[in-house]
């Protein structure tokens, strides 16, 4: 049992120095963030622009095409045509159950069925599953004064 006392130490260590230093560099972004604000702000307005300036060049590429049809309107742009299938979901659902093809199970569906409403080919097994406190500190100090009323 001393050994699991021991990793328990060890692992309540590892949660306080991994938190330090998680608050360290959610403290040190925060800072940089702050300090950096303008930058980042003309980036994420660059961006946007970006963004609407393709738009709008998509959408005059696209007018152009219309109008002219040729997929090269100008230099640096192009139209590709690009096949999308419709169809009614229950006609094509119907189909794959017909050729028992493109079928999948929705697992957690079944399974929220299954834990409702035991099915007799569905076994329940249950297995241990180790857990660890969230907080150790209790822990620590239990191991600690248990030590301490051993005499060691």
């Amino acid at each position: 049992m001393d050994t699991l006392t021991e990793q328990i130490k060890v692992v309540h260590k590892a949660r306080q120095r991994a938190n330090a230093g998680r608050q360290q560099s959610e403290r040190l972004y925060a800072e940089w963030l702050k300090e950096n604000e303008a930058i980042i702000g003309a980036a994420v307005e660059a961006k946007q622009a970006q963004e609407e300036a393709e738009a709008k060049l998509r959408e005059m590429t696209l007018a152009a095409y219309d109008l002219t049809g040729d997929k090269k309107p100008a230099p640096g742009v192009g139209i590709r045509e690009v096949a999308r299938l419709e169809y009614d979901k229950a006609e094509a659902y119907e189909w794959a159950l017909k050729h028992a093809l493109a079928l999948q199970l929705d697992t957690k569906t079944f399974e929220k069925i299954a834990k409702a409403k035991p099915l007799p080919f569905v076994e329940r097994i249950v297995e241990p599953q180790a857990t660890i406190s969230a907080d150790l500190s209790d822990a620590v100090n239990e191991i600690e004064g248990e030590r301490y009323e051993q005499g060691e």
